[in-house]
């Protein structure tokens, strides 16, 4: 992967990216998807898109994604939904430090084909709990998941004896997709043990479940 510096001084930034990859999702958007090891000092990222090689071309196409700051391995996921003409695309992620200074990584490139002339036609929401990730994880996990109808959503977690360590209630929730976070603590803050633990979604009318290990 390359790595880009801009300004008379190369300055480090204090992120170390694993990974940066784009690809088509299900819904036909494209889906910038990118690993940090370590980020300290981060501000956070911005992704930046153009239909060449050509960084100095390129534009904005996020908001400002916030770093999580963590010396331990994260994950981050951003959609680019404003594409409606079919092409190559290339895209570029900068890396934004609290100091000010920036660097970046990328390009990756995606060869995206529009749905008709227009924008992509919406496809039906399935409530589901996606797969958890990473997985195994330390500290921190990421659980996905979408509603085909507004309702109440609330996500428990249980050790491998059965017991509740963590409630998120969620509250009433749009059709749509979500993703929570949960750090390895139970309801007091405690950091929990190494193993299974089951996650369970519960909507007005089914429950779905999922499992993550926690490694630390």
């Amino acid at each position: 992967m390359r790595l880009m510096h801009f300004g008379l001084t190369e300055l480090p930034t204090p992120v170390e990216l694993s990974s940066f990859t784009a690809t088509i999702s299900a819904y036909n958007y494209i889906r910038l998807t990118w690993v940090t090891q370590t980020e300290t000092g981060m501000r956070g990222y911005y992704v930046f898109r153009a239909p060449a090689n050509d960084l100095a071309n390129a534009q904005v196409v996020s908001p400002m994604i916030e770093s999580m700051n963590s010396s331990e391995q994260q994950s981050y996921i951003y959609e680019d939904r404003e594409l409606f003409e079919s092409g190559t695309y290339y895209y570029w992620l900068q890396a934004n430090d609290l100091d000010g200074s920036s660097n970046f990584h990328g390009p990756v490139s995606v060869v995206y084909n529009a749905i008709g002339d227009g924008p992509a036609p919406e496809i039906p929401f399935v409530t589901q709990l996606h797969s958890v990730y990473p997985n195994p994880f330390s500290p921190t996990v990421f659980i996905p998941f979408s509603l085909a109808k507004d309702g109440a959503v609330s996500i428990k977690i249980y050790n491998s004896r059965g017991q509740m360590v963590k409630d998120f209630d969620l509250g009433a929730k749009s059709v749509g997709q979500y993703r929570i976070s949960w750090d390895g603590t139970d309801h007091t803050g405690k950091s929990l043990a190494n193993g299974v633990y089951h996650i369970t979604m519960s909507t007005d009318d089914q429950v779905y479940r999922a499992k993550a290990v926690l490694l630390r």
